[in-house]
């Protein structure tokens, strides 16, 4: 209860003052609800999206890693069925096989892609192929995507794991090599230092390769002059990092790039014509790059001063005409076919492609007259014709079933957009002359062949 008072005031008034009233008490905390609810729902709806995004990011990561498990066993599909087909190539290529059949050597290597679309391509390819669609075509081809696969010899590169073989296996490595970067348009890789800037011609570069293989330390000398006394000296423990000469057998093609002076440029160039696998000779079914044929050209010619070796260019065009014949169904069976061919390259294209399939003339062709080809490269009129020693080739050349074979397998699953398709890659090399340690089969024959270089990409 409040108690009115009075007080005078400066003149002697009495004033009588009212009673104060008590404010009602604000309430400080209006709206702080409101806030607290804001802030959670915007803290509720950041931690919604980023549950979102890493529920995203786990599915596409999960989807990414199926795929790429699909793409891998896709391709190991193809390398299965390569197998089966290096293992019926390799009863095809005995001799008692091809005789019981009447048939004569028979390379179904080259046709595995075809092959390979009847179970691994996509439903075009399968009709394609086999003449088959829909449920007629059930159970071939790849439903989650494709696979594939391209099979190519070894037998025609130049084994540099011969360094390290016989003396006359060692001296063909020698002057294969010497021959390989024979032409003036190579001249730059040597004039200039390569990228480690070591300067090196074309004789110390050969040297360099043959003794980064070969077991002994003593440098190499080339054939014809006597075995040279001197240590090998390329400078390795100047480099960067340095190391050694390996002095034994390449286990793969990619150490090749461990020695001096293969740098990029050297291993773009030369790269495709060398192979740490099979035998030391080359086969002559399996040549065909045009830079080994020339060398073999170079090498065995008859007439050391003839023509063909004194103009480069002429050179090359030989072996454009039999590396063209080889990639358009001619291949030699024999050093003696290769011999002969060179003597007469533009009438034995000629004359293939007068036939037809039942010996006569071919459509569009005169009969008794020779058709005039085309080959890429070669300028029209050019006269070729070199005459080539037969003992010279039989040591550089040889006959028989090819051995070695580069295999580059694929799988590739499909998409939908916006992303690519996964794709992976094996590469692998198969020896039929290597004997399988681990054989799945009893069969006597079934020892030899085996992988000897499997990577997956």
């Amino acid at each position: 209860m409040t108690r009115a008072t009075s007080t005078r005031g400066s003149r002697g008034f009495a004033v009588r003052l009212r009673p104060r009233r008590r404010r009602p008490r604000r309430d400080r905390q209006r709206g702080v609800a409101l806030i607290a609810v804001t802030v959670a729902l915007t803290m509720t709806g950041l931690l919604v999206n980023e549950f979102r995004t890493d529920a995203q990011v786990d599915e596409f990561a999960s989807d990414n890693a199926r795929d790429q498990m699909r793409a891998e066993m896709l391709a190991r599909s193809s390398i299965n069925l390569a197998e089966m087909l290096l293992r019926l190539q390799q009863v095809l290529d005995n001799k008692d096989v091809q005789d019981a059949l009447q048939l004569g050597p028979i390379q179904i290597t080259e046709y595995a892609d075809l092959f390979m679309q009847a179970f691994g391509g996509t439903a075009e390819e399968v009709a394609a192929s086999t003449g088959l669609a829909g449920d007629d075509a059930r159970s071939l081809g790849a439903d989650i995507g494709a696979f594939g696969i391209s099979i190519d010899s070894d037998d025609g590169k130049i084994n540099l794991n011969c360094a390290n073989g016989k003396r006359d296996y060692a001296q063909l490595t020698y002057t294969l090599l010497d021959a390989l970067y024979y032409f003036p348009a190579y001249d730059p890789v040597f004039q200039d230092a390569d990228a480690d800037g070591w300067r090196r011609d074309r004789r110390l570069q050969t040297e360099a390769i043959l003794d980064f293989i070969d077991e002994d330390t003593s440098k190499v000398s080339p054939p014809g002059e006597p075995t040279a006394s001197g240590p090998e000296d390329y400078g390795y423990e100047g480099l960067t990092d340095d190391y050694k000469p390996k002095n034994d057998y390449l286990d793969s093609l990619e150490e090749v790039r461990l020695i001096r002076g293969v740098d990029e440029r050297f291993w773009t160039l030369f790269s495709p014509a060398f192979t740490v696998y099979g035998g030391c000779k080359l086969n002559v079914r399996a040549v065909s790059d045009p830079r080994i044929l020339a060398a073999i050209i170079f090498l065995t010619v008859d007439n050391k001063d003839d023509r063909v070796v004194r103009d480069g260019n002429l050179l090359w065009l030989h072996a454009q005409a039999a590396s063209w014949a080889v990639q358009n169904g001619m291949p030699f069976d024999k050093p003696e076919d290769f011999v002969e061919f060179m003597k007469d390259p533009e009438g034995a294209i000629g004359g293939l492609a007068g036939l037809g399939g039942d010996g006569t003339a071919a459509t569009g062709a005169v009969a008794g007259t020779t058709p005039q080809i085309t080959i890429p490269g070669i300028p029209p009129g050019t006269d070729l014709g070199v005459e080539l020693k037969q003992e010279e080739v039989a040591k550089i050349l040889r006959a028989g079933p090819q051995r070695t074979y580069r295999l580059e397998a694929w799988g590739e699953v499909t998409r939908n957009a916006p992303f690519m398709p996964v794709r992976r890659t094996i590469t692998a090399v198969w020896d039929m002359g290597t004997v399988n340690v681990n054989q799945r089969s009893t069969e006597a024959r079934a020892r030899n062949g085996a992988w000897v270089y499997f990577r997956r990409n």
